[in-house]
Parts: C-alpha cells; structure tokens; sequence
C-alpha cells in the first residue's frame, strides 16, 4: 500500500476512534493528545513500513516524535489540570459539529505530517547528505527550542501568579513564541524533504510537501492561533483598572509572532509591521462603548490611576 494512503487511513481510524470516546463519555482529555500522538505514529510507521531506516528518516523521525510527545505531554498536563477543554462547551453535544473538529484534526496531522511521510518513503532519501539536510535539522531543532522555552516561561509565570500578562522570556520578544517554534519546526520538516525531491522519481510529491508549513501558518494565523488569542480575547486587559494601556504598551513593543528586541519593534513603522511582522488589523480589540464604561467603574477604587503592576515592569526591553 502507497504509504500516503496508509498514513491517511490510520490518521481517519485513529481519529474517529477517539472521537467516538470523547462524544460517548463527554471527555475532554484525550482531544490534543490524540492529535499530537497521531503525528508519532505516523512517523514511525512510514519509517518501518518501508524498511530503509535511511540516515535522514531517522534523524527526522526522531525530531519529528520529540517535538510531538513534547506538545502531547504539555496539552495533556493542561486539560488534566483544568478538568476540561472550554473550547468545546458550545459543541461538545452537537454531534456533526464536534466531528468536524475530529476532522479537522485529521487534516492537520496528515497534511502537516506530509515531509516525514515522503521522507521515510521515497528511495531518495538513502543518497548522500547536504546542506538542505543540516539546514531542515537546524531550523527543526531551532523551532523545538523556541517552543519548549516558550513552554516553559509560561509555566513558570502561571505558577507564580505574576500577573495576567505574561512577558518573560521569549514572551518577551514574541507575543506568541510557541507559534514561532511550531512554524519554524515545519519550515525546516520541508526543507529537509528538498534533497530527497531533487534526486527523487515522484519529484512532485516532494514539492507537495511544502503544504506542511503553509498549513501551519494558515492555521496559526488566521483560524485557531492569532485570532483566538488576540482580538476579542484581550477583553480581560481592559475590563482592569488600566484600561488596557498595560497590553497596549506591551503590543506596540512585542512583535506577534518573530522574536525581536522590544526596542527595535517599537519603531518600525506600522506598514512594515503589518507586512513582515503579521501585525493584522484583527489582532487589535476594539471595546464596545458599555465595556469602557465598565472598565470606568472597576477603575474607581483605585482613584482612576494607571498604576502598572510589578509584573509589568519586568524587563520587556532589550
């Protein structure tokens, strides 16, 4: 069987299986970690399936399993942690409406999974090593680093109940590091597929393989990342005494998604932000007239003062 069909085949029966758990029994706790492991098997199985165990599918495969069991791992502690996932409270009892997830959750594990299948697939990947090889590892291990660092600082900042905002570390630099990581990791999945589509009969099928960071950053940037984490989401910033001056002052030097020093994003000119930086328009809140009379209100007992807590004055410059 061509390995893409059966990557996709165990990506429907593995999905619709836990699907079928989680509409029965109402569970929440298997949704992401369901996702991300589906990613590591289908690594492994195109990697055994075909029997090469090229140099460039076991460096791959195991990168690949690693970033993967990192998110399981992370996604599985938080919804443990909170007892259930909100984001399927308005879903969770509407049966097509719940599958769509599940099949939208297929899409991205196979579609983003494309350059390990082709990889551990294609007899190509047995000729000799190059640069495309040791750039698509660096970039990979780089996106790793970023998203566990990220992870990490965030963690630390909840535990210790800094505040709301959360500006420490890459969070720092980036308002969203761990989107940062997840698409360099696939950026440098592709370009690890490149040497093996140059030397490969089915050179197409490796080119079709760049669908894997696209994918990424359509999803990250316009459907479940950025704009479930910005925009209307930001009404918490300015519901506060400050009236959403302390996350203003944090945008306007926090680059979205690409590490830069705060000093440097300050001053860009807002054209350019919006272009290379992916500072879209729908980022930004804008509060109905009632939340800034509320906001008003809740500011009172503080004698309407903007005092930024200490959280906020952490250093978020270079």
């Amino acid at each position: 069987m061509d390995p893409f069909l059966l990557s996709a085949l165990v990506t429907i029966g593995m999905q619709l299986f836990f699907f079928a758990i989680a509409y029965t029994l109402k569970f929440d706790k298997v949704t992401d970690f369901a996702g991300s492991s589906n990613f590591i098997l289908i690594a492994v199985l195109t990697l055994c399936y075909e029997g090469d165990y090229s140099t460039r599918g076991i460096v791959l495969t195991s990168i690949v399993c690693a970033s993967r069991l990192e998110l399981a791992m992370l996604l599985l502690y938080r919804v443990l942690k909170r007892g259930k996932d909100d984001r399927f409270d308005e879903i969770r009892e509407n049966f097509f409406r719940f599958l769509f997830f599940w099949v939208f959750q297929m899409m991205w594990a196979f579609v983003v999974s494309l350059p390990v299948i082709f990889v551990n697939s294609d007899p190509a990947a047995g000729t000799d090593l190059n640069a495309w090889d040791y750039v698509g590892w660096s970039l990979f291990g780089l996106g790793l680093l970023a998203q566990v660092w990220a992870d990490l600082d965030k963690m630390r900042f909840k535990n210790k109940k800094m505040g709301e905002l959360c500006n420490i570390g890459l969070w720092a630099y980036s308002r969203h590091p761990n989107y940062f990581g997840e698409i360099t990791m696939w950026v440098g999945a592709f370009i690890c597929a490149v040497p093996v589509a140059l030397e490969s009969d089915r050179e197409y099928r490796g080119w079709v393989t760049v669908l894997s960071p696209v994918f990424t950053c359509l999803i990250l940037f316009f459907l479940s990342g950025l704009p479930t984490a910005e925009g209307k989401a930001l009404a918490r910033y300015y519901a506060g005494p400050t009236h959403g001056k302390v996350w203003e002052e944090y945008r306007a030097q926090t680059s979205p998604i690409i590490p830069l020093p705060p000093c440097c994003y300050r001053v860009l000119p807002l054209c350019l932000k919006r272009v290379v930086f992916c500072e879209f328009p729908f980022l930004e809140y804008k509060p109905e007239p009632n939340e800034n009379s509320a906001a008003d209100a809740s500011a009172a007992p503080y004698g309407g003062t903007d005092v930024q807590p200490a959280y906020v004055q952490a250093p978020v410059t270079a």
